[in-house]
C-alpha cells in the first residue's frame, strides 16, 4: 500500500534535481508503478500515479498533458473524497 507513496516520493526528488537522467529515471519509476498498479487494481495507486504523471509533465513543459493529468487528478481525489489529494490539487 505505502509502495505508491514512497514511489511519489522518490519521483518528487528526481523531478526537484531535473537532469535529462533523473526525468528518464522518474518516469521508469513510474511505470514500474503502473505495471504493479494494473495487477493490483488499486484505485489509491492509480491517484497517485496521475498526479506523478502530471508533475513529469509539467517538468518536461507539456502543458496540455500537465493540465489534462492536473484535471483528472483533481477530479479523481474530489470524487473518492480523499481530503489530503484534494489539498495536494490544489497545489498542482
Amino acid at each position: 500500500m505505502w509502495s505508491a507513496r514512497a514511489t511519489a516520493v522518490l519521483v518528487e526528488l528526481l523531478l526537484r534535481r531535473g537532469t535529462d537522467r533523473d526525468l528518464a529515471d522518474a518516469e521508469a519509476v513510474i511505470e514500474r508503478l503502473a505495471g504493479v498498479s494494473a495487477e493490483l487494481g488499486l484505485v489509491v495507486h492509480e491517484l497517485w500515479l496521475v498526479w506523478m504523471r502530471a508533475l513529469l509533465a509539467r517538468a518536461r513543459d507539456d502543458e496540455p498533458t500537465y493540465r489534462d493529468l492536473r484535471e483528472r487528478y483533481r477530479r479523481m481525489a474530489s470524487e473518492l473524497g480523499f481530503e489530503g489529494h484534494t489539498a495536494m490539487a490544489e497545489t498542482l
